[in-house]
């Protein structure tokens, strides 16, 4: 079993560049797609629910808070959706649910892109921190999270370095 690690960072102002990519919210029709899209994401992590369209259900509620409204997608040329981010809020605190690309289009920039939006997004939004939690062995998610300042949590130390 792998070891889950806690990461959290400041939403700042440092976040504000344009986007590169076509990014819009989350949306209740969107549904669907995602579940396909996620299927695709995670065909070989079949663990992870894949396809399942039941994970992103609270996301979709009309009455989505704060947190929730940075919850966003990439569209391709077509309109397809190739990459998400969902945003969910737990104990007051904004929780990247989920974070994946399409196989088709990664190593193209969109996870990096969503991540840094949705940051400037909830930084408007009031919120001043985002959290995730990543398993140990994703070398790939931890770098990402890394390169966008993002720090431990510590059992000793939960707010860690963002009082």
């Amino acid at each position: 079993m792998n070891a889950l690690v806690t990461l959290v960072a400041v939403t700042g102002l440092h976040n504000t560049a344009p986007a590169r990519i076509r990014v819009r919210p989350l949306e209740p029709d969107d549904l669907l797609e995602l579940a396909s899209l996620h299927r695709h994401a995670y065909a070989d992590h079949p663990g992870q629910g894949a396809g399942d369209p039941a994970w992103i259900g609270p996301s979709m509620d009309e009455g989505r808070g704060t947190a929730e409204a940075a919850s966003l997608v990439v569209s391709g040329p077509e309109g397809q959706i190739t990459a998400a981010i969902i945003i969910t809020e737990r104990d007051g605190q904004a929780v990247i649910d989920e974070l994946f690309t399409h196989p088709d289009h990664r190593r193209q920039g969109l996870a990096e892109e969503l991540l840094r939006h949705c940051m400037h997004l909830l930084h408007t939004l009031g919120r001043p921190t985002l959290t995730v939690t990543v398993e140990d062995n994703n070398p790939a998610a931890m770098a990402l999270y890394l390169s966008r300042d993002f720090r431990r949590l510590t059992e000793d130390d939960p707010e860690s370095d963002y009082d």
